[in-house]
């Protein structure tokens, strides 16, 4: 690989990294947005009916909190996991640029040290 094409693909990983990034932040989001989105319905229900119809509405309600809930932890797990990614796209982005100057100082060298043995 050129130095070109190992800074070409250093940015490319610190492209996805940012996207991971995104993706964990999205994900972390509707996590929360679904952790709070049955719950009030049940003090709400409880302020306008009562009975048994009420009771097993609001049980049904707690059940699909509960369900959305665990739901939401898989979000974040899946954000945390997408976070990691991007650490690793990061570190290897970070790794390539440093073997792209190190190949250009090298190239520099050779260029400059000319034939040898010619006087």
């Amino acid at each position: 690989m050129t130095p070109y094409d190992l800074r070409r693909e250093a940015d490319r990983k610190e492209r996805e990294a940012t996207a991971r990034i995104a993706d964990a932040a999205r994900l972390r989001s509707q996590a929360t947005g679904l952790r709070g989105l049955l719950r009030p319905l049940i003090g709400m229900s409880q302020r306008v009916w009562t009975g048994p119809a009420a009771t097993d509405f609001e049980s049904n309600i707690a059940a699909h909190d509960l369900a959305l809930g665990f739901e939401a932890d898989r979000l974040v797990a899946v954000a945390a996991g997408f976070e990691q990614m991007a650490r690793e796209l990061r570190a290897e982005a970070t790794e390539l640029r440093q073997r792209a100057a190190a190949a250009e100082i090298a190239a520099a060298a050779i260029a400059g040290a000319g034939p040898r043995g010619a006087a």
